[in-house]
């Protein structure tokens, strides 16, 4: 999972606690209608976010899912209550939509197609990615990510859980389709999802080839990890093998939904909320304050992004994962800043790679 608590929200200033949207960490596993025939199943996830939001769209002939959780027993157990609520069998899912390739949203997705049979739909990017990392791939995926980071000042690093975790064990909590079973769409496809239709849309940032959905007929705008009510999505720079330009990509990704005429969100994570583009103006602002932040630190002395990631997130990095997250997602601002002229590389004798600015 690649949402991050490292990144603070822009609204927090000009907002009252009780008008602000709840935490994903504040909020409890359940399930509920947030429109008709739209069901909101709220499932824990072992990360700190603590929870994540997977959609059940109902029809008459059938119904389709909208990312899959994670395998956890206790993830396990919510969903077959959910399902139970709502009125819905496994044997009747027709379709399941994956947003992006990050384990709190595929987890259960092989188990829930093999079940019902339901066509699985997948930008071919993350599909790829999710191939290589979780068809016998993710501790060489480990590998690649340290190797990346260590010429940007990250000192060595513990494995992740998942990737020292038995197979067996790690297959009942992540388990993802073959690359036969997923149906690829592209940016502007359009899908039949419970008798509705749906306009996929990419947008990368969060990861590569992640999409959300939307619904021309009520302006209901599935969202995934894209646009989050009360936190910023991380967005980071994991590999040389990833997009070169992710913060741009989605600063971009983010006009490119802002004048949807958007009736309601329904996030990945947290609450549903409305009023799209003054979200999407908040994030752009978020991102624009972090790079004037990260160039008046440059404004010191040229500095590595491990360097940079401890003064900017400080008493924040708690553990190893919080340090990838933290400096890949300081990379992705320094990079940005670099491809646009404010700052350049320069590498040391022992082979650092340092950020100067401009």
């Amino acid at each position: 999972m690649k949402v991050t608590l490292l990144s603070d929200d822009t609204t927090k200033s000009r907002a009252t606690a009780a008008e602000r949207p709840k935490h994903p960490a504040e909020l409890t596993p359940g399930t509920e209608e947030v429109v008709s025939g739209v069901w909101k199943i709220t499932l824990p996830i072992p990360f700190p976010l603590r929870t994540v939001n997977i959609y059940a769209l109902v029809g008459r002939d059938g119904w389709a899912l909208v990312d899959a959780a994670m395998g956890t027993p206790e993830a396990r157990a919510v969903l077959a209550e959910g399902l139970e609520r709502a009125g819905l069998e496994l044997r009747d899912l027709r379709a399941l939509v994956l947003s992006h390739h990050h384990p709190d949203h595929i987890g259960l997705s092989a188990e829930l197609q093999e079940q019902s049979g339901a066509t699985v739909y997948m930008h071919p990017i993350d599909a790829a990615i999710m191939q290589a990392m979780w068809h016998g791939e993710h501790q060489r995926s480990f590998a690649q990510a340290n190797q990346f980071f260590r010429p940007h000042g990250m000192p060595p690093l513990e494995p992740t859980v998942s990737s020292q975790l038995p197979p067996e064990v790690l297959n009942f909590v992540i388990r993802v389709p073959t690359a036969e079973a997923i149906t690829c769409v592209e940016d502007g496809a359009e899908i039949t999802l419970a008798g509705e239709h749906y306009r996929v849309i990419w947008t990368p940032g969060h990861s590569d080839g992640h999409i959300v959905l939307f619904r021309e007929r009520d302006g209901l705008l599935l969202a995934a990890d894209h646009v989050l009510p009360r936190i910023t999505p991380n967005i980071g720079l994991y590999s040389e093998y990833n997009r070169a330009n992710p913060l741009g990509d989605y600063i971009q990704s983010l006009e490119k939904v802002r004048h949807l005429p958007a009736s309601l969100v329904l996030p990945g994570h947290g609450e549903p909320f409305r009023n799209l583009a003054r979200r999407v103006r908040e994030l752009i602002r978020h991102h624009a304050q972090r790079e004037l932040e990260i160039l008046s630190l440059l404004g010191r002395r040229p500095q590595h992004a491990y360097q940079l990631a401890e003064q900017v997130f400080g008493p924040r990095l708690k553990n190893d994962e919080a340090r990838r997250m933290a400096v890949a997602e300081i990379l992705s601002h320094l990079e940005h800043l670099r491809l646009g002229g404010y700052v350049r590389q320069e590498r040391t004798d022992d082979g650092l790679i340092l950020y100067a600015a401009v």
